[in-house]
């Protein structure tokens, strides 16, 4: 059974990276039709920003099966799509600090 909160249509502002990104999550893609209607097997995230974090053009659509989250992990859909936009962002070529890379001031 996928938690009830996921089973919603939301606008977000997230940041991946340090990078302002806003998200449309579409549980109900396009729009729920129907007070009773049963659970969408894709549902649809849209990511717009304006560095080139996501995409090159700074916009980038996202369809995923809603079956995947049945066992998900995540407790809100603001984990759930920054945990995929920074896969969306390292698949771009974007490679996130590594704890032995940062500097020091000291």
């Amino acid at each position: 059974m996928i938690p009830e909160q996921f089973k919603q249509n939301t606008e977000l502002n997230i940041e991946v990276y340090g990078h302002p990104v806003s998200v449309k999550y579409a549980f109900y893609y396009p729009e729920k039709r129907i007070d009773d209607q049963a659970d969408p097997l894709v549902s649809h995230i849209e990511y717009r920003a304006e560095s080139a974090i996501i995409s090159e053009t700074g916009y980038r659509s996202h369809f995923f099966h809603t079956e995947a989250l049945h066992y998900c992990m995540f407790k809100s859909i603001q984990e759930l799509v920054i945990n995929i936009a920074e896969g969306l962002a390292r698949e771009q070529g974007y490679q996130p600090p590594a704890p032995t890379h940062q500097l020091r001031l000291f």
